[in-house]
């Protein structure tokens, strides 16, 4: 289960790499996101939540992270996209995306340290 945990820690950056791109383009060139971008960055929080799911499953059978600040980076990154969000439906498609970028941006900063804690 931990090698588990770890690959799909991998996916998730390599997600929220592409989810980063995508969401600077689409805010660089002036248009929103779009239907397809916000499913994309949902599928990223998807991922999130399972990698999050596996670690609880490691948690409980007895294997801890070597720092328990893990646990709450997990926290914040499965969060961190929905909160942004939380502030966009009064604004533009543009803005929309920027809070979107901003969202993805902190998850990848989040998952960075959840590597240096795990």
């Amino acid at each position: 289960m931990e090698q588990l945990h770890q690959t799909l820690a991998y996916a998730v950056v390599a997600g929220v790499l592409v989810a980063i791109a995508w969401t600077s383009v689409a805010l660089a060139t002036g248009r929103g996101g779009g239907p397809r971008l916000e499913s994309f960055q949902n599928a990223v929080i998807g991922l999130v939540a399972i990698t999050a799911a596996v670690g609880l499953y490691l948690l409980l059978t007895g294997h801890s992270p070597h720092d328990s600040i893990h646990l709450l980076y997990g926290f914040l990154a499965l969060a961190a996209l929905p909160f942004a969000r939380s502030f966009g439906p009064r604004l533009s498609p543009r803005g929309r995306t920027a809070l979107g970028l901003a969202g993805v941006v902190a998850i990848g900063l989040f998952v960075l340290r959840l590597f240096m804690t795990g």
